[in-house]
């Protein structure tokens, strides 16, 4: 049996171990009404979505030559695709030091993705939740900042919010707010 592996039928599973050891065991049952939680349903609906997605990206030429170019040697643009969908953008930091509620006053978001972000868009909230401004930050050159230019005088900064919104091509998008104290 040295070297043998897979099932027999319905009624045994055979394993091979790295120390040379062949294991026969009963096929293990799965429960008629497995009982998944809420997160492991979020995942479930999340992998079938990221499924359609992949599919989508091979369907699509210009799509799949963005991710056939990020494709390492022995990874397919659908793995990655899949890969890209199944992870939202993360925002490390707003960096409102250099706003003073002025026209022209910069605000720094630090936002990253595993394939790269569309867009950060940056909106300033007074300290009743009116918008103020809202517009989409430049890339700055290091890649992993995102430079917005502040076009509406701001009089009152205590209690201000300021939210960034980073998007992925996949369409996911990661919210983050600071206060300004």
């Amino acid at each position: 049996m040295y070297g043998a592996r897979g099932k027999v039928g319905n009624l045994v599973v055979s394993k091979n171990f790295g120390n040379n050891q062949t294991v026969i065991a009963k096929r293990p049952k799965r429960a008629d009404n497995p009982m998944y939680t809420e997160r492991q349903l979020e995942a479930k609906l999340k992998f079938r979505e990221a499924v359609v997605y992949a599919k989508g990206v091979i369907n699509n030429p210009a799509l799949l030559a963005v991710y056939q170019l990020l494709a390492k040697p022995g990874t397919s643009a659908y793995n990655l695709a899949l890969a890209d969908y199944c992870k939202s953008p993360e925002i490390s930091v707003i960096d409102a030091d250099n706003y003073q509620g002025q026209i022209g006053e910069q605000i720094r978001v630090r936002a990253m993705d595993n394939f790269g972000l569309t867009q950060v868009k940056v909106s300033i909230y007074d300290a009743a939740d009116q918008l103020i401004e809202s517009g989409l930050a430049r890339q700055s050159a290091n890649s992993v900042d995102w430079i917005y230019d502040a076009t509406t005088p701001n009089s009152n900064l205590a209690g201000t919010k300021i939210t960034a919104e980073a998007k992925d091509t996949p369409g996911n998008t990661t919210l983050k707010t600071i206060t300004i104290i």
